[in-house]
C-alpha cells in the first residue's frame, strides 16, 4: 500500500513540474517571439506597408532564446542548457502570416518528426474576416496523435511560433511528457 501511495505522488509530482514547464516554455516563446516581430521592412514602411524581414527576425528570435532560457538553435531545435526550462530539445517551427493573409482564416497542420516540426498544410480562407482572421493550429505527434491548439484571433500582420517538448520523465516508471506550445505576435511598427 505504502508503495502505491509513494507511486502516486511521483506522478503528481512529475504532472506539476510537466506544466510548470509548458507555462515556463510558452513566456519563453512569446519574449522572444515579441522581440522578433520588431525586425520590420523599414523601405516598405514608408510606402504605407508592414512586412517582416525574417531573417533579422529569426536572428532576434534566437538571440532572445538564448539571453532569457540559455537554449541555443541547432538546425531546427533549440538545444537547452545545463540550467533551462527543460533538459531535452525544443522544435521550433515559424510561420509568418502577412499583411495580404491576417484578415483570413488560416488553418496551419504541422507533424512533429523526432527532431523538427514541419508543415504538412496551410489552408487560407478566402472570405475576409473584417476584425481579423482566426488562425487554428493542429500538431500531429509521432504516434499520430492529433492535438489542437486553442485559437488565435490575429490583429494584424504577424509571426506564429510554435515550439514542440518531447521531454524525457522526472522517474523513468512513468510516461513522458510532450506538449506544443504556440506564440502569435502582431508586427511591431
Amino acid at each position: 500500500m505504502m508503495l502505491f501511495f509513494l507511486l502516486l505522488g511521483l506522478v503528481v509530482v512529475d504532472t506539476d513540474l510537466a506544466l510548470q514547464k509548458k507555462q515556463e516554455v510558452k513566456t519563453l516563446l512569446e519574449l522572444a517571439n515579441h522581440d522578433a516581430t520588431w525586425a520590420i521592412d523599414q523601405a516598405l514602411k514608408t510606402e504605407g506597408i508592414i512586412d517582416l524581414v525574417e531573417t533579422e527576425a529569426i536572428s532576434r528570435f534566437d538571440r532572445r532564446m538564448e539571453q532569457n532560457g540559455r537554449y541555443r538553435r541547432q538546425g531546427a531545435v533549440f538545444i537547452p542548457a545545463q540550467k533551462s526550462v527543460t533538459t531535452d530539445q525544443i522544435a521550433i517551427l515559424h510561420y509568418y502570416i502577412d499583411f495580404t493573409q491576417w484578415r483570413k482564416n488560416t488553418q496551419l497542420s504541422l507533424t512533429y518528426r523526432g527532431d523538427k516540426l514541419v508543415v504538412d498544410n496551410v489552408a487560407i480562407d478566402s472570405q475576409v474576416q473584417p476584425s481579423g482572421g482566426v488562425l487554428q493550429i493542429t500538431v500531429t505527434t509521432e504516434s499520430a496523435e492529433r492535438l489542437t491548439l486553442a485559437p488565435k484571433r490575429m490583429i494584424g500582420p504577424s509571426l506564429v511560433a510554435v515550439g514542440y517538448v518531447d521531454e524525457q520523465p522526472l522517474f523513468q516508471l512513468l510516461p513522458g511528457h510532450s506538449f506544443p506550445v504556440v506564440s502569435v505576435e502582431e508586427l511591431k511598427w
